[in-house]
């Protein structure tokens, strides 16, 4: 009979001789690997004023402003574009002057295609002053080209354009009264939600990135509440509207707003309340042109969240 010392011995050597995996089972686990933080967002630098023409240079812009608005041939009008977008925001003292002068229709869209190429988050403060410049059509391009990009520092000048705007009553223009409500709202005031909440009903079609941006700075259950409103009035149509603007503004206590519209017959009505709670829970845009069976799967999806 074989010591007992023999059989560790032999135990012991067959165990060393085994695969890894017969260990892994009493090993710790290896660390899971650590999720990468989320990337900042690189901080605005608001300008405060605009980049310097020299003399040579602003001649040269102010030929290519009239070839722009006189151009008889598509070749013309691209040639001048192009001259204008290379010469980058310094051109806006001189280009946006001529929004509230020009009549032709089409010199006007290229010169507003010009304007909002080379205009972004970095101008908001500086087309804020044009939010009281004589000409409507440019502090209502102002106005709405600022309220594509949130800026609170813009409020203040907003709540006033607004404030100037509405004293028009029924004789104001409506168009200035939208850009001065999206600018407003985008610059997180809720003041001008009545007026965005008008246009949803019928313009969200044309306008709803616009307007689904600006809402984003006023997300919160104020803002929701005012959103609901049209959800209790019966009309489809503003039901619709209520339910993307709660995509833009509702916060997570209007969950229970928007799920009964999850099981609504009505495609139009259904699918704004999938894009409502794909806004409102994870701050995803809207899905468009959402197919009935395709939308009705997504509702229960949802509706199991």
């Amino acid at each position: 009979m074989k010591p007992r010392s023999s059989f560790l011995s032999v135990a012991l050597l067959a165990a060393l001789a085994s695969p890894p995996a017969l260990f892994a089972a009493v090993q710790d686990p290896p660390p899971a690997p650590e999720e990468p933080a989320p990337a900042e967002k690189p901080e605005i630098r608001r300008l405060e004023a605009w980049p310097a023409l020299d003399g040579k240079t602003r001649d040269t812009v102010r030929v290519d402003i009239e070839r722009l608005r006189k151009a008889r041939t598509d070749e013309m009008a691209d040639q001048a574009r192009d001259a204008l977008v290379q010469a980058g925001s310094a051109i806006v003292p001189e280009l946006l002057p001529v929004v509230g002068k020009e009549k032709d229709p089409q010199a006007l869209q290229r010169v507003l295609g010009v304007l909002e190429t080379v205009t972004g988050a970095e101008h908001t403060r500086l087309l804020a002053a044009e939010f009281e410049d004589r000409s409507l059509p440019v502090r209502t391009w102002a106005m709405r080209r600022c309220g594509q990009f949130p800026d609170e520092g813009v409020r203040k000048a907003a709540e006033e354009a607004l404030g100037r705007a509405r004293k028009g009553g029924d004789k104001a223009d409506r168009e200035e009264l939208y850009a001065a409500a999206l600018c407003t709202t985008a610059a997180g005031s809720r003041e001008g939600l009545d007026v965005i909440a008008d246009w949803a009903v019928d313009g969200w079609g044309k306008r709803g990135v616009e307007m689904r941006t600006a809402l984003e700075a006023v997300r919160g259950p104020e803002a929701a509440a005012e959103a609901a409103k049209l959800l209790l009035q019966g009309d489809r149509k503003k039901t619709v509207a209520g339910l993307n603007l709660l995509a833009g503004c509702g916060d997570p206590g209007a969950i229970q707003r928007v799920k009964p519209y999850l099981d609504n017959t009505d495609n139009s009505i259904r699918v704004a309340a999938i894009n409502a709670m794909r806004g409102i829970v994870d701050g995803d845009p809207p899905i468009a042109n959402l197919a009935v069976f395709e939308a009705i799967e997504l509702a229960k999806k949802w509706k199991a969240r």
